[in-house]
């Protein structure tokens, strides 16, 4: 019984959405993190949103589910 308890928690923790780093590039859309994922300006959140500047790479903490973003820090200008 301990086994599939550890099975299914193992599981749980393998496909749930953690909080994780990503780095994007800032467009007109919002921040592009791959080919097919733009994330709108509406799902980000933080000190530096008001000072995004088209072509800047962000850095990025998605929380827990994907539906908000924090920017940490800008990459590159």
């Amino acid at each position: 019984m301990i086994n599939e308890i550890k099975t299914i928690v193992q599981n749980y923790l393998n496909n749930a959405k953690l909080c994780s780093f990503l780095i994007g590039t800032v467009t007109n859309e919002g921040i592009k993190i791959s080919d097919k994922l733009t994330i709108p300006l509406e799902l980000v959140v933080g000190n530096l949103k008001g000072s995004l500047v088209l072509g800047r790479k962000v850095r990025l903490l998605r929380n827990h589910g994907g539906q908000q973003f924090y920017i940490l820090e800008v990459v590159s200008e």
